[in-house]
C-alpha cells in the first residue's frame, strides 16, 4: 500500500516552525546528517515511485470490464471493512454476499441499467479511470501539467455519454468515489495523493472540472479558448443533466440554473476572456432573453455599473433614475 507522499507541484506545503536548537552540531555532524537525509530522500522518492506505479497497475487491471472493476472493489470492500476490523467470517462473508446482492440488481425482464439505480459496476468502473488520472495529475510536474488536458476532456465526454448510467445508487457511487472512506481509496491509502489544487476530486462534478484545471489553463497558454471552453461547459452539463434527470426537473434546471450558468461566462469572459466587448454582449443578451428570471433585477444593476465604470467621464443616465424609482 502507498506510503505519505512528498509535496507536489500544486499542492501546498505544509509550514514548519523551526524550534530554537536544543544542541549546536559541528560542521561535520551537519555535512554527515545532510548526506544520509540526501540519500534517504533519492531512496523515498524512488520506492514510492514503485509503490504508486504498482497500485496504478492495480487499479487499470480492474478497468477491463465492469465485472473487473466490481472484484477490485469487493476485494477492497473486504480487505477494509472485514480483514482490518478481523471480523468474524461468517460476518464477513454476509457483508459480501449482501454487496454482491445490491450491485446485481437488474431491471425485470432484463435489459439495460436499472432506471432509479443505475449501472452499479459501470460507475466504479468509471470511478477507477477517474481515480488513475488525479493520481497522474498528483504526479505530474506543473510544466507537464497540461498534457493532462486532453484526458481529463476525454473523461468528461464519458460522462457525458454514460449520464443514463449514472442515476440512484451508482451516481452515488461515483460521486464519493474518490472519498476517503471510498473502500478502494482506503485499501490502498491513496486519500494523500488526491488533493492538487487544479484538478477536482468530484468526479461527476463537470463543472469543477473546467473551473479547476481546463479554464485557468487556457487562461496561462490561449484566452481565445476561453469562450469555446464555457461553451464546452455549459453543453456537457446540459446534455448529462437532461439524460440524468426526470424531464420535469430538466426543465427548472433550464429556466433557472441555465441562464444562471450563461450569465456566469459572460461575467468571467469580461473578466478574464479575450474581449470584454463581446462579453457586455452577451450580458445584454441573457438579460434579454430571461427577463423574467429572478436575478434578472441583479444583472441589470451589475451590467449597468460595467457600463458606467467603462466610460467613467459619461455616467449613464439610467443608473440614477433607476436608483431613484427603487427608493
Amino acid at each position: 500500500m502507498a506510503q505519505g507522499p512528498r509535496p507536489r507541484p500544486g499542492q501546498e506545503e505544509t509550514t514548519v516552525t523551526i524550534p530554537n536548537p536544543a544542541v549546536s552540531l559541528t560542521e561535520a555532524q551537519v555535512t554527515t546528517v545532510l548526506t544520509q537525509l540526501k540519500e534517504l530522500e533519492g531512496q523515498i522518492l524512488e520506492m514510492r515511485g514503485s509503490t504508486l506505479s504498482t497500485v496504478m497497475a492495480r487499479l487499470r487491471q480492474g478497468m477491463a470490464s465492469d465485472q473487473a472493476a466490481m472484484n477490485l472493489y469487493l476485494e477492497c470492500d473486504k480487505i477494509v471493512n472485514s480483514e482490518r476490523k478481523e471480523a468474524d467470517k461468517s460476518e464477513a462473508r454476509k457483508r459480501q454476499e449482501d454487496i454482491e446482492k445490491k450491485m446485481d440488481r437488474r431491471p425485470k425482464g432484463g435489459g439495460g441499467a436499472p432506471e432509479e439505480t443505475g449501472d452499479f459496476g459501470f460507475a466504479v468502473k468509471l470511478g477507477l479511470q477517474y481515480l488513475i488520472l488525479t493520481l497522474e495529475a498528483h504526479e505530474a510536474k506543473d510544466e507537464d501539467f497540461n498534457k493532462m488536458i486532453p484526458k481529463l476532456q476525454e473523461y468528461i465526454q464519458t460522462v457525458v455519454a454514460a449520464a443514463p448510467k449514472l442515476k440512484g445508487r451508482a451516481s452515488g457511487y461515483l460521486n464519493n468515489a474518490l472519498s476517503p472512506s471510498n473502500p478502494i481509496v482506503d485499501a490502498f491509502s491513496l486519500s494523500r495523493y488526491l488533493n492538487r489544487k487544479e484538478w477536482s476530486t468530484r468526479p461527476m462534478d463537470i463543472g469543477s472540472m473546467y473551473t479547476q484545471t481546463l479554464l485557468p489553463l487556457a487562461e496561462q497558454e490561449n484566452k481565445e479558448l476561453l469562450p469555446g471552453l464555457w461553451d464546452a461547459r455549459i453543453t456537457a452539463e446540459g446534455v448529462f443533466r437532461k439524460e440524468n434527470m426526470f424531464a420535469p426537473e430538466f426543465e427548472l434546471w433550464t429556466r433557472n440554473e441555465l441562464p444562471t450558468m450563461r450569465w456566469q461566462r459572460a461575467m468571467y469572459l469580461y473578466q478574464k476572456g479575450p474581449s470584454p466587448i463581446n462579453a457586455l454582449a452577451d450580458m445584454l443578451k441573457v438579460i434579454k432573453e430571461n427577463q423574467s428570471h429572478a436575478d434578472a433585477p441583479k444583472w441589470v444593476t451589475e451590467l449597468r455599473q460595467l457600463v458606467n465604470h467603462s466610460a467613467p467621464t459619461q455616467k449613464s443616465e439610467n443608473l440614477d433614475s433607476a436608483s431613484s424609482s427603487e427608493q
